[in-house]
């Protein structure tokens, strides 16, 4: 039973004697979930050892703060950028981890990541992996301090993931194509590093191109390449002289190098060639014709994110494995 004597022992005091941090002594105490067994035993013995007195003052909700560790992908992958805005994902974050405060930490990831660099890191109440996938080991680290793990446009199984509904988005590609009067000789472009990607979207373009009748192999009228860089002028005009009329990018930065090609090959957009992309990218901004694509908002699925890491830290429920979300066609002047 506490004593009087414990008014004057403080959280840094238990930490101290427990061998552990003064977060994990505050999370042990306040029943977090974040705590496991072991550690929560050890801390509650040493508070009663030192007589500590719980203060029955329940912290308003808005004064939570959570840290959590944005990992984006590795430095040498620098294309990364081309797919996303930054501030667009750091708003979307901040959006949907309120109404709680948010310590953002800020790394890279890649082969070295380590997700606790410090002996006190497990501080950390949830990472969220965006654009690239945490490996094992690093995923069995997270999970035996106790923190949480989401992974942002990337499917990763076991694990709670937020992506792009990448079937639908194609489904409108086909259908705004169709009702172009496109009815057939498209060519689906996708290359090398982004296989899940390309196998989604080609999928729900192929089915949507059967169920609107419009002429489609997804075999035959696939354009894979190793990388972008092997996206050439020449190439694409071989393309045109086979029949192809409409080039369909699996993403905006294949769809801009369409457009760009294109013209160099002295193709007229859209009169000879339609060209579409995916994503509304960056880079569409200064694509010229304007690239007709699909909106599929990192800070919606940013939001999503941290929706889902609140729900669970703060409010204790349970998340779904997979979220996803839907995006909108933007038409451009590229059909």
């Amino acid at each position: 039973m506490m004593t009087e004597k414990g008014e004057g022992v403080t959280m840094a005091a238990i930490a101290e004697k427990a061998g552990v941090s003064k977060a994990t002594v505050s999370r042990a105490l306040a029943g977090s979930t974040l705590i496991g067994e072991a550690a929560r035993e050890q801390v509650e013995l040493t508070a009663r050892e030192l007589g500590y007195i719980r203060r029955s003052v329940k912290r308003p909700r808005q004064r939570i703060i959570l840290t959590v560790k944005l990992v984006l992908p590795p430095e040498g992958n620098r294309s990364a950028r081309l797919f996303y805005s930054f501030t667009d994902l750091v708003e979307g974050l901040q959006r949907g981890l309120s109404p709680a405060g948010v310590n953002l930490i800020v790394e890279n990831g890649g082969s070295g990541f380590v997700p606790f660099p410090h002996k006190k890191g497990g501080e950390v109440e949830a990472f969220i992996f965006a654009f690239h996938r945490p490996s094992a080991p690093v995923l069995r680290e997270i999970e035996k301090a106790g923190s949480r793990v989401a992974v942002l446009n990337r499917s990763v199984r076991g694990v709670s993931h937020v992506v792009s509904h990448h079937e639908d988005a194609m489904a409108q590609i086909a259908q705004h194509l169709f009702e172009k009067e496109v009815s057939g000789n498209c060519c689906f472009v996708g290359y090398g590093g982004i296989e899940d990607v390309v196998k989604e979207r080609l999928s729900g373009f192929a089915k949507a191109c059967d169920a609107l009748g419009m002429t489609f192999d997804r075999e035959v009228d696939l354009w894979m390449l190793s990388s972008p860089d092997e996206l050439t002028a020449p190439a694409l005009k071989k393309r045109f002289r086979c029949g192809t009329r409409t080039f369909v990018g699996v993403n905006d930065v294949i769809g801009s190098l369409l457009v760009q090609h294109a013209r160099e090959a002295g193709l007229r957009i859209p009169q000879d060639v339609c060209v579409t992309g995916c994503d509304n990218a960056p880079i569409r901004d200064v694509t010229v014709p304007l690239l007709t694509t699909v909106d599929l908002s990192i800070r919606q699925l940013a939001e999503e994110a941290g929706r889902s890491i609140y729900l669970e830290v703060v409010e204790g429920a349970v998340r779904k494995r997979a979220i996803l979300v839907k995006g909108t066609l933007l038409t451009g002047q590229s059909t």
